[in-house]
Order: C-alpha cells, then sequence, then structure tokens
C-alpha cells in the first residue's frame, strides 16, 4: 500500500469516525431536547383545559366538554383526553385516531420516546370539581427527530464522500515535491544525472529538497568522474603521448578481441627508419612533431575510413589493422598508405620510398601474438630485400572472385545450408542458463568458415538484413519444434540496425511471433558507435514488444561508454578481449567498465572464459553472468549438412 493510499485511508477512518461520534452525540441531545418539549406541551395542554373546564362542569354541559375537548385534540401530539366529574364519579375518555407515520419503526424503538401524561385536578376556586388527565404522542417527536436525523446523516455523508478527495487533492499538492523526488531518483536510476531540481513552497520539506538535490549534483559529479577518469587512463595508459596513437598495450587488446572473435584480420607493420635518424640529426622535438603529423596523417582522412586500427608500437613502429583479407581490399589500401607516407616524407624533403619498410601478415587460425611475429618476419624480409613492403605467401589465398562469393552466401541464405549454433550465457550462480547466443557457421570447401569469417563476408557485401532475417526464421521455427528451450539471444548486424525498412520487417516479425519470453536482441558497440540515434530507434522498438536488449563487446575501445545512458539496454557483454585480463591496466578498465553499468542497474555478463579461475575472478567483480568455451556450444538444428564444429 502506497504512502497516498495510507494517508487517505487514514483521512477516511477519521472522517467516518468523526461523522459517527457526531450523529450519535446530535441523537442523543435530540432525545433530551425532544423530551423536554414534550413535558412541557402536556404541562401547557393540561394547564389550559384545566382553566376552560370549571364552567363546563359546573353546569354538566356535555356538548360544550365535547367541543372544548375536540379542540385540544385537534392538535396533532395529543393521543387522548380523560375527564372524570367529582360528582359523577364517571369518567370520560377522549383517543385521538391512530396515525400512519414515515419513520421506520426501528428507529421508534430506538429512540426510546414514549408517551408523555399529565393529570390536573378542576376546582373553581374552592371546589374540586374533577380530574383532567392529559395524554402526548411521542409520534410527532419521532417523527421530529428522524427529520433532523435524516438531514444530518446526508451532510456527513455528503462530507465523508468529499473528504477523500479533498484529502487525496491536498496531499498530492503538499507531496508534489516528494513525487518529483521519485521521479528525479528514477531518472537517477535510468542514468539521467541532470534531471531539472525539485522545489517546493512547504518549509517543512524545503530542507530535505535542499538535502536531495544535493545529493543528485553529488551523483552527477561522480558519474561524470567515472566517465572522465575512463577516458584520462585511456589516454594515459593506451595512448601514446607523442603520436597521439594508441600504445602497444591497447593494439594487442583490440588484436586479440578480433582475434578470439574469429574475425579475419590483415597486419601492416611499418617500420619507421627516417624518424630514428632525424632526431640524430634534428634533436627529438623534431622528430616528435614528425611523429604527431605522421600520427594525424594515418587516423585521419581517408586511411582512417578502411582500417580499424593504427597503433605506435615502438619508437619507430607502427602497427595497422584491417578486417579483411581480400586482396582486392588489401592492395588499394597499401598503395593509399604509400601514398600518405612517401606525402610525409616529401614534407620534410627527403626521397620518397626510402627509410621505411612494411610488412603484412594475414590471419590463418594465428593468435595475437603469432600474427605479429609474423607480421615481423615479413617486415624483416622487406628489409633483407630492399623492399618497400613485403606481401605474404600465396598458397593459401582465396581463388574465389567477389561476385563467386556473394553467389555462395545468397544461396547459403536461400537454401538453409547455414549451421545455427548456440553458445550459453549462465548465471552467475553456475545453476541455470541465462540465454543461449545463436551464431552462424558455413560449410565451403570441406571446412567450416567460422562465425566471424562469415559476418565479415556478410558485412563485406551488404547483406546483413537478409541474414538477419534467415537466423530470425530459423531462430522461430526452432523455439515453436522445442518450446522448453532456452531463451535465444540474435546479435544484429550493423546494416539491419541501420535500415528502416528491417525496422519495420522485425517489428511486424515481434507482434506475430509471441516470443518475448524466448529471445532477446544484442547489437554490438560499434553500431552504437555507427549511428546512435538509429540503436535508440530499435531498442525503443523492441522494448515496447517485451524483448530484451544488449550491447556486445562492451568496452571494446576502452573508452568514454556514456552512451549505454541514452540507449538504456538490459545488459551489456564485456569485450572478449578483457576474458583473461593480463595486466593491472586490463583490471582496472574491466573494474570501471562493471562499475559503470552497475551504476545504472544494468546487467554485465563476461565473455571469453574458458577456465573457472576466470569465472570467479568475474564472480567477485560482481559479473551476473558469463560466457565462452567453459560452456560448450551446442547445435540448434540438423538443418545442414551433418559435419562436426571443429574444436
Amino acid at each position: 500500500m502506497t504512502l497516498h493510499q495510507r494517508v487517505v485511508l487514514f483521512v477516511v477512518a477519521a472522517a467516518l469516525l468523526t461523522a459517527l461520534a457526531t450523529a450519535a452525540v446530535a441523537f442523543q441531545l435530540g432525545i433530551t431536547q425532544l423530551k423536554s418539549e414534550q413535558q412541557q406541551q402536556v404541562s401547557l395542554l393540561s394547564a389550559a383545559m384545566a382553566e376552560a373546564l370549571p364552567p363546563i362542569i359546573e353546569q354538566s354541559d356535555n356538548e360544550r366538554l365535547n367541543q372544548l375537548v375536540a379542540h385540544f385534540m385537534a392538535a396533532p401530539q395529543v393521543k387522548s383526553v380523560s375527564v372524570m366529574p367529582m360528582l359523577s364519579g364517571q369518567r370520560q375518555l377522549w383517543q385521538a385516531d391512530a396515525r400512519a407515520i414515515a419513520t421506520p419503526r426501528w428507529f421508534v424503538h430506538l429512540s426510546g420516546i414514549e408517551s408523555a401524561s399529565k393529570i390536573v385536578s378542576v376546582s373553581n376556586g374552592w371546589t374540586q370539581l374533577a380530574r383532567v388527565t392529559v395524554e402526548v404522542s411521542p409520534l410527532p417527536a419521532v417523527e421530529a427527530l428522524w427529520d433532523r436525523m435524516s438531514q444530518l446523516v446526508t451532510l456527513l455523508a455528503a462530507m465523508c464522500a468529499v473528504i477523500p478527495f479533498a484529502a487525496s487533492f491536498m496531499f498530492r499538492r503538499v507531496t508534489t515535491p516528494l513525487a518529483e523526488l521519485d521521479t528525479r531518483l528514477n531518472a537517477l536510476g535510468r542514468g539521467d544525472y541532470q534531471p531539472a531540481k525539485s522545489r517546493t513552497r512547504v518549509k517543512d520539506l524545503q530542507a530535505l529538497l535542499q538535502a536531495f538535490n544535493l545529493a543528485g549534483q553529488q551523483v552527477a559529479r561522480v558519474h561524470k568522474s567515472q566517465q572522465e577518469e575512463l577516458s584520462r587512463l585511456r589516454d594515459k595508459l593506451m595512448i601514446d603521448p607523442v603520436s597521439r596513437l594508441p600504445n602497444r598495450g591497447y593494439f594487442q587488446h583490440q588484436l586479440q578481441s578480433f582475434i578470439k572473435d574469429d574475425v579475419n584480420c590483415t597486419l601492416l607493420l611499418i617500420e619507421t627508419e627516417w624518424l630514428s635518424r632525424l632526431r640524430a640529426r634534428y634533436g627529438y622535438q623534431y622528430r616528435d612533431q614528425c611523429w604527431r603529423l605522421l600520427g594525424e596523417a594515418l587516423s585521419h582522412g581517408e586511411l582512417a575510413e578502411r582500417h580499424k586500427l593504427v597503433a605506435r608500437l615502438s619508437h619507430n613502429e607502427v602497427a595497422i589493422l584491417l578486417t579483411s583479407v581480400d586482396e582486392g581490399d588489401i592492395r588499394p589500401y597499401l598503395q593509399r598508405l604509400l601514398r600518405v607516407v612517401n606525402q610525409e616524407l616529401e614534407n620534410i624533403s627527403l626521397p620518397a620510398n626510402q627509410g621505411f619498410h612494411i610488412g603484412v601478415a594475414k590471419t590463418q587460425d594465428d593468435d595475437a601474438a603469432s600474427l605479429l611475429a609474423k607480421a615481423d618476419n615479413a617486415l624483416q624480409q622487406a628489409k633483407r630485400r630492399s623492399e618497400v613492403y613485403h606481401w605474404p605467401s600465396h598458397a593459401n589465398a582465396d581463388s574465389r572472385t567477389r561476385e563467386q562469393w556473394r553467389h555462395i552466401l545468397l544461396d547459403a541464405l536461400n537454401k538453409n545450408p547455414l549451421t545455427l549454433y548456440a553458445q550459453p550465457v549462465r548465471h552467475r550462480d553456475n545453476q541455470t542458463n541465462w540465454h543461449q547466443e545463436v551464431y552462424a557457421h558455413l560449410w565451403v570447401d570441406e571446412a567450416w568458415l567460422s562465425a566471424g569469417q562469415l559476418l565479415n563476408r556478410i558485412e563485406m557485401y551488404a547483406l546483413g538484413e537478409e541474414f538477419d532475417r534467415h537466423v530470425l526464421t530459423r531462430a522461430d521455427q526452432y523455439i515453436k519444434a522445442h518450446p522448453d528451450s532456452d531463451k535465444l539471444a540474435i546479435n544484429l548486424t550493423v546494416e539491419s540496425v541501420r535500415s528502416t525498412a528491417f525496422h519495420d520487417w522485425l517489428a511486424n516479425y515481434l507482434l506475430k511471433t509471441y516470443l518475448s519470453d524466448k529471445l532477446a536482441f544484442e547489437v554490438a558497440e560499434e553500431a552504437v558507435q555507427v549511428d546512435i540515434a538509429a540503436c535508440q530507434t530499435l531498442f525503443k522498438m523492441i522494448r515496447e514488444h517485451g524483448f530484451d536488449v544488449g550491447i556486445d563487446h562492451f568496452g571494446r575501445d576502452m573508452d568514454n561508454v556514456n552512451y549505454i545512458h541514452d540507449i538504456e539496454p538490459d545488459y551489456v557483454k564485456l569485450d572478449i578481449g578483457f576474458g583473461q585480463p593480463s595486466s593491472d591496466v586490463d583490471d582496472v578498465f574491466i573494474r570501471m567498465l562493471i562499475n559503470i553499468a552497475a551504476a545504472q542497474e544494468i546487467r554485465v555478463i563476461a565473455t571469453g572464459i574458458e577456465q573457472s579461475d576466470q569465472h570467479q575472478y568475474f564472480h567477485q567483480l560482481g559479473c551476473h553472468g558469463y560466457q565462452g568455451y567453459i560452456l560448450p556450444p551446442v547445435q540448434l538444428d540438423n538443418l545442414s549438412q551433418s559435419a562436426s564444429l571443429p574444436s
């Protein structure tokens, strides 16, 4: 029961008790007053009759006696009159006719008002002539009391009916600041740290509101300081102060994250010998200025639109990461890179294609360390051969054209050769599954095209919408065939997030499937950063249909994550690169990310968990669930070729 309901109930109870007490007091006072009036009436009537009777009694005029008594009996309160002359001793009795009354019988008995009578002697001054008895009926008094009480009860009932509304209105008016406090508390809970301040004219609440407004300001400062601290930590620990490029630690985290997600990567390792020679010739200040200019050239403009990351690994090495292994993408990028580097050389009057070397390496079942080693080997090959760059071996190069790959993918989406797998996400209690994240594999050339590689191809050929529709349709079929299955989480592509046509299709899909307890939706942090407005629209629509929404790869960029305030996800999944913290820096970022999400009551799921000690680490930090190969994936259907998924 709410405080408002309690107060109104108390006021109603008090009003009812007051009304009952008032009615009882008025009832008793009315009875007393009417009984007193009844005694006065009988006294007056008997006295008047005693004064009028002597001449009639002396003359024994019965006609006049009847007329006199009839006159008195005309009064509504007179019930009976009796006259007993002393001379004859014969008693004469006159009674009023019985009358009907509208007063309920129970009220007559409740009032307790009875007939009142009085006996008086009639004399002519020296002789007693007769005795007269006058009896007054209680019914007029009861009727009068009934009318009074009816009016009083009606008035009290009307007041009792009005009082709750008046009390509710006054309570809401007086406690309007408390309602504003409630609104502001909810806003703070959702992460809105700048709601309007609450005000009131009620003096007793002014101190409370001032204290709360001050507390709200402090919370806003703490939240802002958390976000600023995350950015400062990133700049301090992950950004090279000279070139303003990310440093080796940040690059390794990003590379590990992409590789663990099975994303096809190409690494370009650049050795900038000319910058080392500049320091020896012109000093470190000039060298540092050239580093800043090179960093700006590599991280802005045309190159920045095509690579995922550029970082300074050492005093004379730069690494560039591309999420593609397609030669049709890599060679044009490499040519643009050469033009940019040569332009920097030309700006300081140095010859082109001299003073630097580039090693290129592509992922082939590599981890982060082996890919860096392959790129370094390619760099050393370029230096030994005095080449500007060394291209990797073509032994395992893909011979298919883009159009052939597009045809393979379209055929997979139309004819169902995709195999769907689900990775369980388990609650921190290690007892029940939260949901299962769905991903797809494609069987090509007697080998599996992994989920990350498949998504690379899907995004490369702009088939994200078709892919998501295909997966959702298959998920609907699976859930209907297995109604007792766990909830499935579908990770939407960037293309689908930005497509209004897909939004309309998804709204219709959600309206028809009635699967709010069986489906959840996720988008990668990259999709939020690309188009946060589209994410807000999509999340709002999904949430209106009763489905959960989440963010995948949360904190991958180790930068400000204030976007969670705008889109309000139900849960976030820490980037897989945090699954195995390799340094105190990772630990600091993990704790910061978990605290920021927890401050907005957003559930946090750890990913990339392979061993129990990792699970315990994230459990102690307050993560609500975990996901990884500690929980092996399961195949959702058997609609494709029966090939086993490699471990």
